[in-house]
C-alpha cells in the first residue's frame, strides 16, 4: 500500500509539475498567445509567407546594410522583450489561479522560470532553423554562424537581465506582508500602503478554480515541493498579487514608451532596427495592452473591444482625426478638391490633338538624335519600349542590373533607342534610377551608369523602416509631421519608405514630376509613365511629366456615347492641386503600393480617390505601351524599321502547373488563392491576345524580347522590399543564365536587322 501511494505521489508530482500546469493553462485559456507563438514557430520554420521573405527577416536579420553580431543581438533583445511580455501577460491574467506564487520569494521570477516551456521550444526551433539557413542558403562559415547565434542569445539575456533586476528589487512575497497580521500607522511599509485597499479585480479570486501544483522549479538546477498557502490570510495573498501587478504595470508602461520613442527616432539610421525586431516589438505591445485592459475590465474586455469597433465603424466617416490617410508629398491638400466625375475624366478633342502633336515633336527629336540627321530609309531606327514587371526589390535590382548590362554591351544603343518606359511596382524603381543616371550624365556629371555600385543600390533594404513604423506608431499614434515647402504632411510608413529610398540612393529621386518635363521633351531621356490603380473604381491613373490625354481617350463606336474612360490623367485632374510639384519618390511609391505593407495613398479629389499598385491592372505596362503604339502607329510605320518591346520580368513566363494535392484548408482557400496567385498569368494571357490584334493593323514588326529572372522552385526569390545575401547573389549572376543570353543575343540580332 505504501509502495502504491509512493508511486502515486511520484506521478502526481510530475502531473502537477508547475511548468506542465502552465503549459496546460495556455492551451485552455491563452488562445491569443498560442496563436502568436504558433505564428512565430511557422515563420521561423519557413512555413508561413516564405515567398514574401518573412522568415528570412528572422533567420538572417539585417541592420544598417549588414547581417552580423549587432543585427542578431538586436533581434535577440526584442525576443527577450517578447518573452518578458509573455510572462507578464500570463502572470497578470492567470497568476491568481496559482496561490503558490504568493508564497515564493521573488514571485514573478519564479513564475517566469516555470513558464519556460513555450519560449524554450521556440528558441530551440529558431536556433536550428537560423543556423541551417545561414549555412545552406547564405553559405556563411560555421564559426560566424555560431557567433551570430551567440550574439542573439547575448541580446536576449541582456533584456532578461534588466527585467530580473527590476522585479528583484520591487516585487515582494507573502513573508514581507506578514502572515495575516496587519500592521498599521508608522509601521506600515510603502508597499503595504499601496496595497492597503486591494484592487477590485482581485475580489473574484475566491470564486475561481485553483490550479493544483505539487512541484515547481525553484532554480534551473532544482525542483522543489510546493508549499501550501493556507496559513497566509486571504488579505496577505491579495496584497502580494496587487503589489506585483502594480510593478508589472509600471514595467509595461516603460516598455511601451520606449517602443514609441524608438519609432519617433526612425529618421535616424541608427534607430532603424531589423524588421524582425520591429515585429517582435509589435507583438509585445499587443499582448501588454491587452493584459493592461484586462486588468481593469476582466471579462468585459472582448465585449468592449467589439463595441468600440462597431462605434468607430459607424462614425468613421465623421471622425477625421482617426482616419489615417496617407498623402502624396508635393500635392496641395488645403485648396479645393478636384472634381472626380465623368465630365472631368473625358478629354476633349482639342486637348487630344494638342498632346498628340507635342509627343510627335518628341519622336521627331528622338529620330533626329538617333539618325544624326540622315534621311536614308535604310537607316530608319528601331523604336524600343521598356516594360518592367512588379516584384519589390528583386524586380528593382533585376531591372537595373539587366538594363545596365545590356546597354553596356550594346554601347549605349539600347537606351538611346528607348522612347518609353512603363510598368509596375519595383521594376519602375530600377527603370527610373537608370534613367536619372543617364540624365545626369547628359548634363555633364561624371557618372558611369554601368558601375555595378549603382545596381547594388537597388538591392539595399527598404523594409526595416516600414516595419518599424508599423510596430511603433503608424497604426497607433501619428504625431510627427513632415514639411515640403508650404505643405505639411503626417509621417507614416510611406514617409519612412521614401526617406530610406533617398538615403539608399543618395537622394537621387529627390525631384519633382515637372523636373523631367523638359528633358523628356528634348528627347534626352525616354518618357516614363506610371499607372497606379484607383481603388474606388478600378481605373488607372496615368502619371507622366508630359501631357498624355491620348492615353485616356475613350473610343466611341457607332456613335455610342456611353463608352467609359478607363484611364485618368493625373496632371490635368490635379492641375490646380500643384500636380507638377509631386515628389517623384512619392509617385514611384504610389505605383508600388502593396496592400498593408505600404498605405493606400489618398489624393485631393471629390470624392477622394485612393491608389494601389499598378500591378493590379497591368503588371508589365503593356496596356500603356499598346495605347501609345496605336496613337502613333502612322508615324512609327513611316519613320522606324520596327518596334521592340523589351519586357523585364521577375518571374518565369512559362511555368509548370503546381501539384494539385491540397490540404483541407487549401481546398477552402483555393477559389480565391488560385485566382490571386495566377493574376500575373492572367495578365500574360490578355497581353498575348492584345499583341495578336496589334500585329493585325501594324505595318512594322513588333518584336517582344523578354529579360526573365530565372528562378528555381526550391529557391524562389522573395517578393519583398528586402533581399538576403543569397538572393542578391542569384540576381547578380542572372545575366549569365542561358535563357537571358539567348534573349539578349536575339535583341542584338533584331537591332542589326533592317
Amino acid at each position: 500500500m505504501n509502495a502504491v501511494n509512493s508511486r502515486k505521489d511520484r506521478l502526481n508530482r510530475w502531473k502537477y509539475f508547475f511548468p506542465f500546469q502552465l503549459l496546460l493553462l495556455h492551451f485552455k485559456k491563452n488562445h491569443l498567445l498560442l496563436f502568436i507563438w504558433t505564428l512565430l514557430f511557422a515563420i521561423a520554420s519557413g512555413v508561413v509567407a516564405k515567398n514574401f521573405g518573412v522568415p528570412q527577416q528572422f533567420l538572417i536579420p539585417e541592420y544598417r546594410g549588414a547581417s552580423g553580431f549587432i543585427s542578431f543581438a538586436i533581434v535577440g533583445f526584442s525576443v527577450g522583450g517578447f518573452i518578458t511580455g509573455f510572462n507578464l501577460y500570463t502572470y497578470i491574467m492567470h497568476g491568481y489561479r496559482f496561490p503558490l506564487i504568493a508564497t515564493l520569494s521573488r514571485p514573478f521570477q519564479k513564475f517566469s522560470l516555470n513558464n519556460f516551456l513555450l519560449p524554450a521550444l521556440f528558441l530551440i526551433t529558431y536556433t536550428w532553423c537560423s543556423a541551417r539557413f545561414q549555412l545552406e542558403k547564405e553559405l556563411i562559415p560555421p564559426v560566424k554562424v555560431c557567433l551570430n547565434i551567440l550574439s542573439f542569445f547575448i541580446g536576449l539575456t541582456a533584456f532578461q537581465g534588466l527585467s530580473y533586476l527590476y522585479f528583484k528589487y520591487t516585487n515582494k512575497d507573502a513573508k514581507h506582508f506578514g502572515q495575516g497580521r496587519k500592521r498599521n500607522g508608522s509601521n506600515q511599509t510603502k508597499e503595504e500602503k499601496e496595497s492597503e485597499n486591494p484592487a477590485p479585480w482581485w475580489k473574484f479570486v475566491i470564486k475561481v478554480r485553483k490550479w493544483h501544483v505539487e512541484t515547481y522549479m525553484s532554480s534551473w538546477k532544482k525542483i522543489s515541493l510546493a508549499r501550501e498557502g493556507h496559513h497566509y490570510s486571504k488579505e496577505v495573498l491579495e496584497k502580494v498579487f496587487t503589489q506585483n501587478h502594480i510593478n508589472a504595470s509600471r514595467f509595461e508602461v516603460v516598455l511601451v514608451i520606449s517602443f514609441l520613442l524608438v519609432g519617433s527616432l526612425r529618421s535616424f539610421e541608427l534607430f532603424i532596427i531589423p524588421a524582425a525586431a520591429s515585429a517582435m516589438l509589435l507583438f509585445t505591445m499587443i499582448i501588454m495592452l491587452i493584459s493592461a485592459l484586462h486588468s481593469w475590465l476582466k471579462g468585459w474586455t472582448f465585449t468592449l473591444f467589439v463595441v468600440i469597433l462597431v462605434v468607430l465603424n459607424f462614425f468613421y466617416t465623421d471622425l477625421r482625426w482617426i482616419r489615417l490617410e496617407n498623402h502624396a508629398s508635393g500635392l496641395n491638400y488645403d485648396t479645393y478638391k478636384a472634381p472626380y466625375d465623368l465630365a472631368s475624366l473625358s478629354p476633349d478633342s482639342t486637348l487630344y490633338n494638342k498632346d498628340v502633336a507635342s509627343s510627335l515633336e518628341i519622336l521627331e527629336r528622338w529620330k533626329k538624335q538617333i539618325s544624326n540627321g540622315a534621311n536614308d530609309s535604310l537607316q530608319k531606327p528601331k523604336l524600343v519600349i521598356i516594360n518592367c514587371s512588379g516584384g519589390g526589390t528583386r524586380s528593382a535590382y533585376w531591372t537595373m542590373k539587366s538594363l545596365a548590362y545590356a546597354d553596356s554591351i550594346m554601347n549605349g544603343r539600347l537606351l538611346d533607342h528607348t522612347v518609353l518606359m512603363t510598368g509596375a511596382s519595383g521594376g519602375m524603381f530600377g527603370a527610373a534610377f537608370i534613367r536619372e543616371l543617364r540624365l545626369r550624365k547628359a548634363y555633364g556629371e561624371d557618372v558611369n551608369i554601368y558601375n555595378p555600385t549603382y545596381a547594388e543600390t537597388m538591392a539595399q533594404d527598404l523594409l526595416n523602416p516600414i516595419i518599424l513604423s508599423i510596430a511603433s506608431n503608424d497604426w497607433f499614434i501619428r504625431y510627427q509631421k513632415s514639411h515640403d515647402g508650404d505643405y505639411t504632411y503626417t509621417k507614416d510608413r510611406a514617409f519612412a519608405f521614401e526617406e530610406q529610398l533617398e538615403r539608399n540612393t543618395g537622394s537621387i529621386f529627390n525631384r519633382r514630376l515637372r523636373d523631367y518635363a523638359q528633358p523628356e521633351k528634348d528627347a534626352i531621356v525616354p518618357m516614363l509613365i506610371l499607372s497606379p490603380t484607383i481603388v474606388n473604381d478600378g481605373r488607372r491613373l496615368i502619371i507622366s511629366s508630359q501631357p498624355v490625354s491620348y492615353l485616356t481617350q475613350a473610343y466611341h463606336m457607332n456613335g455610342n456615347k456611353l463608352a467609359l474612360p478607363e484611364d485618368v490623367e493625373f496632371s490635368r485632374l490635379f492641375e490646380k492641386q500643384d500636380a507638377g510639384n509631386l515628389k517623384y519618390a512619392s509617385a514611384l511609391r504610389m505605383n508600388a503600393t502593396f496592400p498593408y505593407i505600404l498605405p493606400i495613398a489618398t489624393l485631393p479629389s471629390d470624392p477622394p480617390i485612393e491608389l494601389m499598385d499598378a500591378g493590379i491592372r497591368d503588371n508589365f505596362g503593356l496596356k500603356t505601351t499598346l495605347q501609345y503604339l496605336f496613337t502613333f502607329k502612322d508615324w512609327i510605320n513611316e519613320n522606324t524599321s520596327g518596334v521592340i518591346i523589351l519586357q523585364i520580368r521577375d518571374l518565369p513566363k512559362n511555368k509548370n502547373l503546381s501539384d494539385d494535392s491540397r490540404t483541407l484548408f487549401g481546398n477552402f482557400s483555393a477559389p480565391v488563392g488560385s485566382i490571386y496567385g495566377n493574376m500575373t498569368k492572367t495578365h500574360d494571357y490578355n497581353h498575348e491576345q492584345m499583341l495578336r490584334y496589334e500585329l493585325a493593323w501594324f505595318e512594322k514588326n513588333i518584336q517582344l524580347v523578354t529579360f526573365e529572372l530565372a528562378q528555381e522552385k526550391e529557391s524562389v526569390i522573395s517578393l519583398s522590399w528586402h533581399l538576403t545575401k543569397a538572393e542578391k547573389n542569384h540576381i547578380r549572376n542572372a545575366t549569365s543564365d542561358l535563357y537571358f543570353k539567348e534573349e539578349f543575343n536575339r535583341l542584338q540580332a533584331i537591332f542589326n536587322s533592317r
